[in-house]
């Protein structure tokens, strides 16, 4: 009898397990949303009428520029090394490092004595032969008869090179002074007085340096633009300017000076430089600097925030709201700068897109919308990632093929 009872109630209890499961509301997602059908254009369909909180912004026109931020270096225009034209002694050496120059001011002078033996017997040569020139010309213009014409052509040209052999000993007697070769800056120097100076004539000799000379009033910035991107350099137009971390308040403008125009086939790269003036020298040669290249501007770009933009394995797209719902649609993007991204076809300005809150959205799925304003560290119009030396340059990212 108890075994009967126990049968009976084992019965019960499953007929209602059962009736709990035919109860059961269809199962949903991890996010929440029922189950999905698929729309036309592939993309999921919510059937939940649950809305979504997400915020919009419509697609405004601008100006857009395109830049890359590039390492760079700075050097001098100018940069000489002077070393001494005779040998001897260094007699009197006068700028010290940093101190300024003016082209063609003496800076050393060398004790070279028989530099001035050889000047002062070229001089007294050629006086002997030039009395003698003189006094044979004037007999032969008095006295035709008495003196052969050939004797004083041959006393002329004697007395020609005497004159021009004293010429060579003043030109080699003024190598005893060093002068600098511009207007500039001393920043190296590398001896004393009293030390021996070796003629500077070749480079079998060990000669000493004396100074190196920089011109700092222009600087030449010099940086390698990468292959993808070095159609778009222009020599003359392509706008420039060097940001400093260590000036991080200062930008120096400028453009595109001049280029190899052909890469560098081991780096594939392209080599430019700028020229720009530095009264005040706060841009100094060895400093690393970043140089930002302006290689593209659309003045009337329809532009978005880049995180409106969705890519997927069949091309990038974005939500817009219709009717109150989530719609998928198609685009082509084009340049950015960080903070804006270039939409070249898929969109006329009129739309309402998601930029935050899309990755919670299917299509079809009903919205709650507010206005997406964008962080105040980005309202500039363009800006630029700092880059540490070593690092790959462009941070700008050119999403659409170049026309």
């Amino acid at each position: 009898m108890m075994l009967n009872q126990s049968v009976c109630s084992m019965a019960a209890l499953l007929l209602i397990l059962a009736g709990c499961q035919r109860d059961e509301p269809p199962h949903k997602t991890d996010g929440g949303a029922a189950p999905t059908g698929s729309a036309e254009n592939g993309a999921p369909v919510v059937t939940d009428n649950q809305p979504v909180d997400v915020q919009v912004t419509k697609p405004v026109r601008q100006p857009l520029v395109y830049t890359i931020t590039l390492p760079a270096n700075i050097s001098p225009r100018y940069q000489t090394t002077l070393y001494a034209k005779v040998s001897g002694y260094l007699k009197w050496i006068g700028p010290d490092k940093g101190d300024q120059v003016k082209k063609n001011q003496v800076v050393a002078i060398i004790d070279a004595p028989e530099v001035e033996e050889q000047y002062q017997q070229a001089v007294a040569d050629y006086k002997i032969k030039k009395i003698t020139f003189e006094r044979l010309d004037k007999v032969l213009r008095e006295s035709p008869d008495v003196i052969a014409k050939q004797d004083v052509d041959v006393a002329e040209a004697t007395y020609e090179g005497a004159k021009n052999l004293m010429q060579q000993r003043a030109a080699m007697r003024e190598y005893t002074k060093v002068r600098a070769p511009y207007d500039g800056i001393v920043t190296a120097r590398f001896a004393d007085p009293g030390a021996l100076i070796q003629l500077a004539t070749s480079s079998a000799t060990n000669a000493i340096p004396l100074f190196t000379v920089m011109d700092l009033d222009t600087v030449r910035v010099y940086a390698n633009v990468p292959q993808d991107e070095s159609s778009w350099i222009t020599p003359g137009k392509t706008k420039a300017r060097v940001l400093l971390k260590e000036l991080p308040d200062r930008s120096f403008a400028g453009t595109i000076t001049r280029s190899t125009l052909a890469l560098d086939p081991s780096t594939r790269s392209l080599l430019v430089e700028l020229d720009l003036p530095n009264p005040d020298h706060a841009l100094r040669p060895g400093t690393y600097a970043e140089l930002a290249l302006d290689l593209r501007e659309i003045p009337d770009a329809l532009v978005l925030p880049p995180q409106a933009v969705i890519s997927g394995p069949k091309g990038k797209s974005a939500f817009i709201i219709a009717q109150g719902k989530a719609k998928s649609v198609p685009v082509q993007t084009g340049i950015t700068n960080g903070t804006w991204i270039e939409i070249t076809n898929g969109l006329d300005g009129s739309e309402d897109v998601v930029v935050v809150g899309k990755r919670r959205l299917l299509e079809g799925s009903p919205v709650q919308t507010s206005p997406f304003k964008l962080p105040e560290a980005k309202r500039s119009q363009q800006k630029f990632e700092r880059r540490s030396a070593g690092q790959p340059s462009s941070p700008a990212t050119h999403e659409g093929a170049k026309p």
